[in-house]
């Protein structure tokens, strides 16, 4: 009878495995049959095999040197998957036709509340609403005053620069050490708490933050099922935010709740003051229960951590690493920031003084060109689109638009490989998209509502350093990506060497 039992057993999963073969065999038709150029898929996972050895980073990179056209399929394990690639039909995806296109593909299920329902992944109608209630909080005048805040983080970065890194002789981690710099302003920005990582303090939002950017294999496998199998994500119930990290900023949000509502004392300079309100005036569905309103708030404050800490301080690590590489350039931009401080007579630049130079955005908006952290936008078909003449997409699916082949087209940007700011010197404000060749934020209604937060912050700690330390090269130019990161992640931290100025 066991003998049975275990030939049965072998048989069905054999007759099961084959099954899924054959079905696997017919998905992988998809594209042929739709006339789509396509990557050759191999069972069982696609064109995503290469998970966890290389990044999605390099992939779609490569993907472009490939497959340089306006768009291409792929398939990511059994879902076929539609990337874009030309700045005109990103257009039509991201702001033209954005009614089809209201959500993205990423996971954002309810059994994780924190990571479905903040502002970058919950769906439509409550994106909206939150959306609307959101962008107060990131108007000029808002930023004007935590620039104030940035500035003198910023002076404890320039301070923490020279006690460790050259008195101390020790070698900097780049990645870490503006993972310091800017959770102590999202501190602040969010919570209302000041406390600095970079003086040696205890920081609340520094244990977790060192925490959320360093991707270990299981994370990163964790990460990357949310973003690219959906499916797999839900059936494993995972999260977007690791167990510690949900415990922790619940911990923190209610504690400064709390101790408002026992002391009285309140804010109208952080986000946590913000959502309370928000929480009294947010239009919700029917028969919502209490719970679902807590989590929208959290989920906030979770989300605005991660995108404020991971895409700043991995940018400020290629430019500084970038700088080092092109003394020129760093002479120039260092030239432009003395000049405008010696003709406002202060001893830090503020917002609108940095606003105004030019060249610190043009370096800027360079190293988000040739190092966009965000490697594509994803949206998904919510109902049948005809995207031209020659091809139809079907409702449920993914379109991803592929911002590292835009960014590294050469006929938009001639070698794509050289870091250049001089080409990046056109743009009238950090609102100009170039034509959609230069999406590192996204655009269109979805487009990441703290953009000009994240560019502040850059600026402010770009120009400090800039003026107080030459930058000399350590590592290799061309630096490994994190294989484990969704997002991009120098696998090294990257390092500088910094020499003080005579000023």
């Amino acid at each position: 009878m066991a003998w049975f039992l275990v030939q049965w057993f072998s048989l069905s999963v054999l007759l099961f495995l084959t099954l899924f073969y054959l079905y696997m065999l017919i998905v992988f038709q998809y594209w042929k049959n739709r006339g789509v150029v396509y990557e050759v898929p191999t069972f069982p996972l696609g064109n995503i095999g290469f998970m966890m050895r290389k990044s999605f980073w390099d992939y779609f990179y490569e993907l472009w040197q490939r497959h340089p056209r306006d768009y291409v399929g792929i398939f990511m394990g059994w879902k076929p998957v539609f990337i874009v690639q030309s700045p005109e039909l990103a257009k039509q995806i991201l702001v033209k036709d954005h009614e089809y296109f209201q959500n993205r593909y990423l996971y954002s299920g309810y059994s994780d509340p924190l990571g479905s329902l903040n502002i970058f992944t919950v769906k439509n109608p409550i994106w909206s609403s939150m959306r609307h209630e959101l962008s107060p909080m990131f108007t000029s005048l808002r930023l004007k005053t935590i620039t104030e805040l940035m500035n003198i983080n910023a002076q404890q970065l320039v301070a923490k620069i020279k006690r460790d890194y050259i008195d101390g002789n020790k070698i900097v981690d780049l990645k870490d050490l503006f993972t310091m710099y800017t959770s102590d302003t999202v501190a602040y920005s969010v919570f209302g708490i000041r406390a600095s990582a970079l003086n040696g303090q205890k920081s609340p939002l520094w244990t977790i933050t060192s925490h959320m950017v360093k991707f270990t294999l299981w994370r990163g496998l964790e990460f990357t099922m949310i973003f690219v199998m959906p499916a797999v994500a839900a059936f494993l119930r995972l999260k977007l935010f690791s167990a510690e990290a949900n415990e922790y900023i619940k911990e923190i949000f209610w504690n400064v709740v709390n101790e408002r509502k026992t002391t009285g004392k309140t804010t109208d300079k952080d986000l946590v003051n913000h959502l309370l309100k928000l929480k009294e005036n947010l239009k919700l569905p029917v028969d919502t229960d209490t719970e679902l309103a807590d989590n929208l708030m959290i989920a906030q404050a979770a989300v605005f951590i991660l995108g404020s800490v991971e895409t700043s301080s991995t940018t400020l690590s290629y430019c500084l690493h970038e700088l080092a590489y092109h003394p020129e350039a760093q002479e120039k931009l260092y030239s432009d920031i003395d000049n405008a401080l010696n003709e406002s007579g202060k001893n830090v630049l503020e917002y609108d003084d940095l606003i105004n130079l030019k060249y610190l955005s043009a370096c800027i908006y360079e190293t988000l060109r040739k190092y966009p952290p965000v490697t594509y936008l994803d949206r998904v078909c919510n109902k049948t689109y005809k995207l031209n003449d020659e091809v139809t997409i079907e409702k449920g699916i993914p379109v991803l638009v592929n911002v590292v082949g835009i960014h590294h087209n050469e006929k938009l940007y001639p070698q794509p490989e050289v870091w250049n700011p001089e080409r990046n010197e056109s743009p009238t404000s950090d609102n100009d998209n170039i034509q959609y060749t230069f999406l590192p934020f996204g655009d269109g209604p979805r487009f990441c509502i703290g953009k000009r937060y994240g560019l502040m912050q850059i600026r402010t700690a770009l120009a400090q350093i800039v003026h107080k330390y030459k930058l000399e090269p350590t590592f290799p130019h061309k630096v490994a990506v994190d294989p484990y990161a969704m997002i991009l992640s120098p696998e090294d931290g990257l390092s500088v060497k910094f020499v003080s100025r005579a000023n």
